[in-house]
């Protein structure tokens, strides 16, 4: 049985596309912003076609999927007493941060999203120009 600690790392359950690979992880205090902000243990899991946020509520492990499309920005704020802190936004809309990344690097993190950020992107606006 997985720790949650190894479950907040995974995405179990999640039917993967096909030739969709999982990427790197972020653990660590995520503040989630729908409506009002809420503070959860947490994890961003990055694969080749989108982002999956974990939520640890009560034991268990909520999975949400973040399209590629519906982020805008991302932003890497550097605080002296917390550290890096990650932020990923909708426009003007903050979506999610999170902060006291106890597990991955956050460099390799980037550089995984933006590199299939930027497939993706491409792969859209070809599939554009042929419609």
């Amino acid at each position: 049985m997985l720790s949650m600690y190894n479950k907040l790392k995974h995405i179990e359950g999640v039917n993967l596309l096909p030739k969709e690979v999982v990427g790197p992880a972020l653990v660590g205090s995520v503040e989630y912003f729908d409506g009002e902000k809420s503070t959860y243990h947490g994890s961003l899991v990055a694969t080749t076609h989108r982002l999956f946020l974990n939520l640890e509520d009560y034991d268990l492990v909520c999975v949400e999927e973040i399209s590629f499309d519906k982020i805008t920005r991302v932003t890497v704020e550097e605080l002296l007493m917390v550290g890096r802190i990650l932020h990923i936004w909708q426009d003007d809309k903050l979506l999610i941060s999170i902060k006291s990344i106890s597990e991955g690097k956050l460099d390799k993190f980037l550089e995984f999203y933006y590199k299939y950020k930027a497939q993706h992107q491409t792969d859209t606006v070809n599939k554009e120009s042929f419609a």
